[in-house]
């Protein structure tokens, strides 16, 4: 009788913190996220989800073995700590600290409810959550600003080696008689930002050990990066031989397949080659 109580008072717990967080969710899901082009975040909380779901039977053994005297310090205060960040957010209209709080705040309760076990089976699918919260503007664009500056003028030295007719002004490259401007889009951040949200979740359940994963890892966003250069470089071709239309139009708009079949190449290259290495020295 008394399991029965405690599993529908953490119910009741998980149902109370679910409606907190239910109104951010719905004013980030309708209007937050797509007025700073951060649309990857849609299919965080849907992944995460899915982590979890895929640790189901560790998850009940483990909520079996805890046990009702789990209850620490540690997770107490990691939790009030996430109470405090979301009240402070909700009353100054911060959405960024109260979206932010939901990662101490399920530290925190996980732990207090059931134990540093469980925290550890849920440690990935709760910091996986990080890519969802939406980065002050002022931080976002201290970031894409550099990432532009960077694409332009690399492309425009590579096209000079290459003997092309090009040259840069500020985030302005003229190539033949066409200018294109790097906008925010260009800097690559958003594709960047998805491929790591999905190649980090291919990398965490993916076979292997944790060398490999951190090596895998460690290599998502220098091939991101690489396949964005690719890309710019590409659509500036494409602009001067079939002219501005072309290159503003189709391959635009699709341009990040090539940045996705990059990315995806190249990391499928470098786990073959840690594999053969470390079969090598096995």
């Amino acid at each position: 009788m008394n399991k029965v109580l405690f599993k529908m008072a953490h119910l009741f717990i998980w149902l109370l913190v679910a409606a907190l967080y239910a109104p951010l969710f719905f004013n980030l899901y309708s209007i937050r996220w797509d007025t700073i082009d951060y649309s990857h975040a849609y299919f965080i909380l849907p992944l995460a989800l899915w982590l979890t779901w895929r640790k189901r039977k560790d998850i009940s053994a483990a909520a079996t073995q805890s046990g009702h005297g789990n209850a620490n310090a540690g997770s107490f205060l990691i939790l009030i700590l996430g109470a405090l960040m979301f009240i402070f957010g909700w009353r100054q209209d911060y959405i960024f600290i109260q979206t932010l709080s939901l990662i101490p705040v399920l530290f925190g309760l996980t732990g207090y409810l059931y134990g540093a076990n469980m925290t550890k089976l849920l440690l990935f699918p709760i910091l996986y959550l990080m890519l969802l919260v939406p980065p002050p503007f002022g931080i976002l664009d201290s970031i894409t600003l550099p990432m532009r500056y960077g694409i332009s003028a690399l492309t425009e030295k590579i096209l000079f080696l290459l003997n092309y007719p090009i040259s840069r002004e500020g985030l302005m490259l003229r190539i033949g008689y066409t200018d294109i401007f790097m906008g925010a889009p260009c800097s690559g951040f958003r594709s960047l930002i998805t491929m790591f949200s999905l190649i980090l979740v291919y990398v965490y359940i993916c076979k292997g050990n944790l060398t490999k994963k951190v090596i895998l890892a460690s290599f998502i966003i220098p091939v991101s990066l690489m396949g964005n250069l690719v890309r710019v470089i590409t659509l500036c071709l494409i602009t001067f031989y079939f002219g501005e239309e072309a290159g503003q139009g189709f391959f635009h708009n699709f341009s990040g397949i090539v940045i996705f079949i990059i990315t995806l190449l190249g990391l499928l290259g470098a786990e073959s080659l840690i594999d053969r290495i470390q079969s090598r020295y096995a």
